[in-house]
């Protein structure tokens, strides 16, 4: 349930190894910090946070709400690494805006991506519920998949949408530089 910092930088130095692997890294993100933060009212609501917009820094809770709740119910609640393939995908947003800002991306998570609007969750075109929260959370959440799986969807989310959305973030490896 706690994150420590030798969790994190194992989980961290697996990731960033999936990101070059995957050809989704940059000099710019190298430059990104990630923190292990002691309590945050941030970590009441969710598992880990990239400071969007300011110094593009991750930050990971040693204890968050999500993590306690997802103890308490038994239930299977995000990895450290997916939280930071996540988190990773909101720094490539910040680092690399361009390439998020392009029409690309509009058709393929169906709005802008600094568009606060919210979508209604269809497991047709949305990868999880957290997804329909904004074009953003869309992003971040196919991209953190997409790395998991690298780059094979699984059968569960061979939909028209999700196809799309995956082949957006195919279309970025080898283009951030």
């Amino acid at each position: 349930m706690l994150i420590n910092i030798d969790q994190l930088n194992r989980a961290h130095y697996h990731v960033t190894r999936e990101l070059d692997s995957l050809d989704l890294w940059s000099d710019r993100m190298a430059q990104v910090e990630v923190y292990l933060t002691a309590w945050n009212p941030m970590g009441f609501v969710c598992y880990g946070w990239q400071n969007y917009g300011t110094d593009g820094s991750i930050c990971i809770p040693s204890i968050s709400g999500p993590r306690i709740s997802d103890w308490l119910f038994n239930r299977r609640g995000y990895t450290l690494r997916d939280v930071l393939r996540h988190e990773w995908a909101h720094a490539l947003a910040h680092h690399h805006h361009d390439k998020v800002s392009k029409h690309a991306f509009i058709r393929a998570f169906d709005g802008d991506h600094d568009s606060d609007a919210e979508f209604d969750y269809d497991p047709e075109i949305h990868i999880s519920e957290y997804a329909a929260t904004n074009a953003s959370e869309d992003f971040a959440e196919n991209f953190m998949y997409y790395i998991k799986h690298r780059g094979e969807i699984p059968n569960k989310w061979q939909t028209p949408a999700i196809a799309k959305r995956w082949r957006y973030i195919s279309s970025l490896q080898g283009r951030l530089h």
